[in-house]
């Protein structure tokens, strides 16, 4: 597609009349070349909109391609656009088939029964209100929602990964359902079926004859697209749905904060501690800082494992954390929790910037030591320990999970097996103590994800040296609910979404010959070369516009990002 983000006059010749609709991909010529272009508008010339210049003058449009955008769906991408301020030629393309010809399909409907249970029940009581916001515990399967929604009409499912939609068509098939799997059965999905499914973008698939909307896992970060515009697909789905006056239901254990806020509260399907397995937690102030992260419990349950045992390390090469070299504490932030560098006889925060001196807050000492590993290392000193085969897991890596065995890789393991004896989070506190304040909602999700892979025989084990942290604290008095709550609280006072936006901005070139605009109801800042501003949505819009309008060159804007 032509890399101009820019609307254009055609001619539409007579042969070609009855294909020309919004959302179809034509070919067209465009300052002496021919490039595809999606059709926005169609009119008679002369109408709102449209220039006024002779026909003789126009140039017209060379060819129709079958597939394109679903003519309803042009409006919602021109939505995505502006409300996360980037180029709406992105959102059309990631709502276009990669093929340019469709083939012939007829409807297809299955004969299936309507579950019965918890989450049936939960969608029965909340489809009159529009749908609702469901907290299915990770071992209860979010698929009965599914079912539930297509004996009433074709439903559109999304889903965090290309591999769990695959999975999860699969397993709806055996239930007597029709799918259409997306992007590859966009031919089915035009047609007709009881679902389809698909990924991210399939949240901008055709489904003539829409009749709910279901997003699984809507927690995932994902869902959040990395390029720009960085669109959530579950916000999209919420718009498409209120657009088609459909219900909507966004299905997670762990609701992420927009979704409570957005939504309203949430329905939680069965007992709040039913349906999760066992989560342990390990205190590492017990082992030896240089062997911080190999206790006797790791080195026990690896050895008498006949299943898949799964070591998580989000740190494939070298990662810095400070211990007390006397008591073994962790060194964290007094204000904010997250890590700290020993810098000049200083500790200092990495997210907040506060600095305090080199005394431990536990003991008083003034020796540390840096704590460096990561998946590698990890590995070897993990064979040598335990003495029997242990894997480490890289992006080239294959067979993870088939039979028994001990893996050790990072958080995208968890991605790439189906079932595991046990999941082990080697150092969570890394990732607890990560410069962001989304951290903890993250390992929440990782352990839920976890969770899912163990069922419910299977364990969950976190190792720490801060076994008092909050969020572990919960895990231990199974009270996941209040630290929700009290997360949600955070995040309105210190002002973060979902209660403002937050536009990350980066410019060609820097900062340094640009003024930021002095915008009304904006605060903003730089965090290295990246300038973070924050207000109501309308004033974060003014305020982006106002700095492209400033910029010489290239200006990237990330709204809301997933991780802050």
């Amino acid at each position: 597609m032509s890399g101009i983000d820019k609307q254009f006059d055609y001619l539409v010749p007579p042969p070609l009349g009855h294909r020309v609709r919004p959302g179809a991909v034509v070919r067209v010529e465009l300052h002496g070349r021919r490039v595809d272009a999606w059709v926005m508008t169609v009119a008679e010339s002369g109408s709102s909109g449209f220039s006024a210049i002779a026909h003789e003058r126009m140039h017209p449009i060379l060819d129709v391609a079958d597939l394109g955008v679903a003519g309803e769906l042009v409006p919602l991408c021109a939505w995505v656009a502006d409300r996360w301020a980037g180029p709406l030629r992105s959102v059309l393309a990631a709502a276009t088939p990669t093929r340019k010809k469709a083939r012939a399909a007829n409807p297809r409907f299955g004969t299936f029964a309507p579950p019965e249970g918890a989450v049936a029940e939960a969608v029965d009581a909340s489809w009159k209100g529009g749908g609702a916001v469901l907290r299915v515990p990770p071992l209860r399967s979010a698929l009965d929602a599914v079912v539930s929604c297509a004996a009433r009409g074709p439903v559109l499912v999304l889903c965090p990964t290309q591999r769990m939609a695959r999975l999860g068509a699969a397993a709806l098939r055996r239930r007597g359902l029709t799918t259409a799997e997306m992007p590859d059965q966009v031919d089915a999905a035009l047609a007709g079926v009881d679902v389809v499914i698909g990924a991210r973008s399939a949240v901008l698939a055709p489904c003539p004859t829409l009749g709910s909307v279901v997003v699984i896992d809507e927690h995932e970060e994902s869902y959040q697209e990395e390029r720009v515009p960085t669109w959530s697909a579950p916000e999209v789905a919420v718009e498409r749905a209120r657009r088609a006056s459909v219900p909507v239901y966004l299905v997670s254990p762990v609701p992420s904060t927009w979704a409570v806020h957005d939504r309203g509260a949430e329905m939680q399907v069965g007992q709040e501690n039913e349906g999760w397995p066992g989560v342990r937690i390990i205190d590492l102030s017990e082992v030896p800082v240089r062997g911080s992260l190999m206790s006797s419990e790791l080195l026990e349950l690896v050895s008498r494992s006949r299943g898949s045992v799964l070591c998580i390390l989000n740190t494939k090469g070298g990662a810095r954390l400070v211990a007390c070299k006397s008591c073994r504490a962790l060194q964290t932030c007094d204000s904010c929790r997250s890590t700290v560098e020993n810098a000049d006889g200083s500790l200092v925060c990495r997210a907040c910037g506060a600095a305090r001196q080199a005394v431990c807050g536990d003991c008083g000492r003034t020796s540390f030591v840096a704590l460096r590993s990561g998946t590698a290392r990890l590995s070897e000193e993990l064979r040598a320990a335990s003495r029997i085969p242990v894997v480490e897991v890289t992006s080239s890596t294959e067979g993870i999970g088939g039979s028994a065995g001990v893996y050790v890789g990072t958080e995208a393991l968890l991605h790439r097996v189906s079932n595991a004896e046990a999941v082990i989070f080697l150092d969570v506190d890394r990732d607890l103590s990560s410069p962001r304040m989304s951290a903890g909602r993250e390992v929440l999700a990782s352990v839920a994800r976890a969770a899912r892979l163990v069922g419910r025989n299977g364990s969950v084990i976190l190792q720490t040296r801060q076994p008092d942290h909050p969020l572990l604290r919960a895990f231990a008095d199974s009270t996941l609910d209040a630290w929700r709550a009290q997360d949600l609280a955070t995040a309105r006072m210190l002002g973060l979404p979902p209660f403002v936006t937050v536009a990350v901005c980066s410019v060609d070139g820097g900062w340094e010959t640009l003024g930021v605009p002095d915008v009304s109801g904006i605060d903003w800042s730089f965090d290295d070369d990246r300038l973070v501003a924050r207000g109501n949505r309308d004033d974060i819009l003014s305020f982006v516009d106002r700095v492209r309008g400033l910029a010489p060159g290239r200006v990237r804007v990330a709204i809301n990002p997933s991780r802050i």
